[in-house]
């Protein structure tokens, strides 16, 4: 989906009666929120990044100045393994699970399993008996893209499925006709806010997006595929 389409969806739908060419940067700021919303409440884009341990080591935070491949970063323990290909990009909304070399999952959060992982932020875990000769994945769910508010390119690529395209033109709707204001304009976000809360909570109970957390390629391993 391109930029563009969102701005024509919401420029004929939502904000058919007040939409003007100056209100450009102010609705790509209100898609970035809309985005951020949307990923984190349904499974948009979800990442795995690996993990090599290190026995002095147990707190570890998912930021790419651990990255074995930002070597501009004088971190000695680089514990994040990207590659040249595909480097950790800092996109971290919040962790939803743990698994082992093998695929499978590690316990979360648990105080009575000795090989429990805990989650002691959106972006770092804890690992209390770490073992250099082990890595694991971990796989969060990734922030949106974010969208310079003063673009001129409308051609840009937005990751987002068609089907929850209405839902953010309804959350642009509301974020802007609340800013318009006026008794009008603020019932006007309101319906707007609901009817977003409704097709979310409609993708949700349908499980379009899908539930299971894992990346592919750890459901392939776990199958025994590679």
């Amino acid at each position: 989906m391109l930029l563009s389409q969102i701005i024509d969806s919401v420029r004929y739908g939502e904000l058919q009666n007040v939409y003007t060419d100056e209100m450009l940067p102010q609705l790509i700021s209100f898609i970035n929120l809309g985005l951020i919303q949307i990923y984190s409440k349904l499974p948009v884009v979800e990442k795995q990044v690996t993990i090599q341990e290190y026995p002095q080591i147990s707190l570890y935070k998912l930021s790419s100045l651990y990255a074995r491949h930002n070597h501009l970063s004088p971190v000695r323990h680089k514990y994040i393994l990207d590659t040249p290909d595909n480097p950790f990009m800092d996109d971290v909304l919040f962790i939803t699970g743990v698994c082992d070399e093998h695929g499978f999952s590690v316990p979360l959060n648990d105080d009575n399993h000795r090989h429990s992982v805990f989650i002691a932020s959106h972006d770092t875990i804890q690992i209390p008996n770490a073992n250099e000769n082990r890595a694991i994945f971990v796989i969060y769910r990734a922030k949106p893209r974010y969208i310079n508010p003063t673009t001129k390119k409308l051609d840009i690529p937005v990751e987002l499925p068609e089907y929850l395209l209405e839902a953010l033109t309804a959350f642009i709707g509301f974020k802007a006709h609340q800013a318009i204001g006026g008794q009008e304009g603020l019932a006007t976000s309101q319906a707007l806010y609901q009817r977003f809360t409704e097709l979310i909570n409609q993708a949700i109970t349908d499980n379009i997006a899908g539930d299971n957390v894992m990346p592919s390629n750890i459901k392939l391993r776990m199958r025994g595929f590679i």
